[in-house]
């Protein structure tokens, strides 16, 4: 397994109790044959004033936005659009925003991302979050214009359609982008990191720090336990290990249908045998290349796992939604949501949740 999955997604307390089935990681795709014409690099850099390139911050992931969107840049006779993402309220658009926000909001030297880790003060309302909400809202104006009724499963058609110039999704764009029926865009797509930020909010001083900081979202994960309380546990445990072994996951990462993601070593190797699904060897190597360089980052975002995930998630979620609606402002809905929160911790007992906070991020207490 990859450091990244054995530290954050298969322990708690430091200790492993998960099996890894698949390996969840959030990046950028990007439509190479129109970022490399010759035409869209000139009027590119005369409007913005640097070469266009696949976004390096949020900022750059705007302009770009911007740049390809409301004209017919494939020349298909059908207006085309800068970017896809999900915003429809529910658990997809929530991990997605958490992504953005990451990039203001997750300082390489802080553990707690949500909460603060020594007081479980809900972080979702501080200056990072605000702004990153604000951004997430205002790309909108260059995807299509049923955005805002966008799943995941709706960005991935989006894109493999060729109706966007960029998407951010789960690891399954790449593998439906060149194996699925409705791909156009089969041998067009680019992969890259998630953009970043060239300032990052510091939760321990309430400052901004001017660095660049670019976050490794492996939200959404799956993995597969054995109940203690199951009656077949040998058989169980049997079944559980069939179904996460390198001969079977190999199998599954390189099929789209499946949502299972590249998550051990042995994934990454023999990029050829990709042949096999549609995949040219260099464009294997191009899409395993990004992600493992991502997974290689030691700042990183994880699911919430402690009790009432569910909860603080759907409280999230309404709110982002009602900001999304133009309801709220970006930070009178996050004000709402983390007075929520707070009242969630207290209900279920803040100080076993500040512990259980710190096991679930790995960062021992004294």
């Amino acid at each position: 397994m990859l450091p990244i999955y054995k530290r954050s997604v298969l322990s708690w307390n430091n200790k492993t109790y998960a099996l890894p089935y698949d390996g969840d990681c959030i990046n950028l795709y990007y439509r190479k044959d129109i970022f490399s014409d010759k035409k869209n690099k000139i009027n590119f850099e005369k409007e913005y004033g640097y070469k266009l390139k696949a976004p390096k911050t949020w900022k750059e992931f705007e302009d770009i936005s911007k740049f390809f969107n409301g004209w017919d840049w494939d020349n298909d006779g059908v207006i085309n659009y800068g970017m896809a993402g999900s915003r429809l309220k529910g658990y997809g658009t929530m991990l997605q925003f958490f992504t953005q926000a990451a990039a203001y909001a997750k300082h390489p030297d802080n553990s707690g991302f949500y909460f603060n880790e020594n007081t479980m003060e809900p972080n979702i309302n501080n200056e990072a979050f605000v702004k990153a909400l604000k951004n997430y809202i205002n790309i909108m104006k260059y995807a299509p214009p049923q955005i805002e009724k966008f799943s995941p499963g709706d960005v991935r058609k989006s894109f493999i359609t060729g109706e966007v110039a960029m998407a951010i999704d789960w690891a399954n764009m790449g593998t439906m982008a060149v194996n699925s029926e409705l791909s156009i865009v089969k041998d067009k797509i680019g992969f890259a990191l998630l953009p970043g930020s060239n300032e990052v909010f510091n939760n321990k001083t309430n400052k901004w720090d001017k660095q660049y900081n670019n976050v490794s979202s492996i939200s959404g994960n799956w993995t597969i336990l054995v109940n203690k309380n199951s009656k077949n546990k040998k058989l169980a445990f049997e079944f559980a290990s069939y179904m996460t072994s390198k001969e079977m996951t190999k199998k599954l990462t390189s099929q789209g249908w499946t949502g299972v993601n590249p998550s051990r070593e042995s994934h990454f190797k023999d990029p050829k045998s990709w042949e096999t699904t549609g995949f040219s060897e260099k464009l294997a190597t191009d899409y395993l290349d990004v992600i493992k360089t991502s997974l290689n980052n030691k700042n990183i975002m994880v699911d919430i796992r402690i009790p009432g995930a569910n909860i603080y998630y759907d409280i999230l979620s309404n709110s982002i939604d009602l900001a999304i609606k133009g309801k709220l402002s970006p930070k009178e809905a996050l004000d709402k949501a983390a007075k929520q929160w707070d009242e969630l911790t207290i209900k279920l007992d803040k100080k076993k949740q500040l512990k259980l906070y710190n096991d679930s991020i790995n960062n021992q207490k004294d």
